[in-house]
């Protein structure tokens, strides 16, 4: 019995060292400015920090800020993996289920990032469209704020599981309609790149996804 007890508390250890670790990726951000982190947490001024930090130092995609961002991101992402998983299909995850999931996201992002300099690097449609991905990259940074949040609370609170699924299903909704806003406003201010625009909207953004989802999530679910 004794165990089988310590198996499941080294089982609960690394999900919360996998928590622990959007911690230590936040207190990086803070380290490396924290103006931006501060603004960026502040949810209700959105476009005060699109304002301040579009420059093109900051909207680079090697910008230190910017991959630490992103491994806050693909960290999420894997926590809702293990959140989903668990309290909703209660298939109980592994910690090298994690590692896999982590690392083949990291490769993910670093193919498509080479594959999308190698093709739109020449383009002028690149230049009009960066702001609009670092608008994407900044809204996706804040909703990993917040669902990191609530799956803290799903994880260590008593609070009924279909309320938090709840409030989950509700911040998705509002992750899709801040996502399909911001896509429409290139529709409306550059009318004529809209086709260059779903081109590579598909090719870089949903296809590769779908992928991921159809070669790593279905089989597991």
């Amino acid at each position: 019995m004794g165990e089988l007890i310590f198996k499941s508390n080294l089982n609960q250890d690394w999900i919360s060292f996998a928590l622990i670790f959007n911690i230590f990726l936040t207190y990086l951000l803070v380290k490396i400015n924290p103006i931006r982190t501060s603004r960026l947490l502040n949810f209700l001024k959105t476009d005060l920090y699109f304002s301040k930090h579009n420059s093109e130092r900051e909207t680079q995609y090697l910008n230190p800020y910017n991959i630490v961002g992103t491994l806050m991101i693909l960290n999420t992402i894997c926590l809702s993996f293990i959140f989903f998983s668990e309290k909703i299909f209660y298939d109980k995850t592994y910690f090298f289920e994690f590692c896999f999931l982590f690392l083949f996201l990291i490769m993910f992002i670093v193919i498509r990032y080479f594959f999308e300099t190698l093709i739109t690097k020449k383009a002028d449609f690149w230049k009009k469209i960066k702001p609009l991905i670092f608008k994407n990259f900044t809204l996706n940074l804040q909703y990993a704020y917040l669902y990191f949040a609530l799956i803290l609370i799903g994880f260590y609170s008593k609070i009924p599981s279909l309320l938090i699924n709840f409030i989950i299903g509700i911040t998705l909704i509002s992750w899709f309609l801040s996502q399909t806003r911001l896509f429409l406003t290139l529709f409306k201010f550059l009318p004529k790149e809209v086709f260059y625009f779903i081109l590579y909207l598909c090719t870089f953004k949903l296809i590769p996804w779908y992928c991921f989802y159809l070669f790593v999530l279905e089989p597991r679910f």
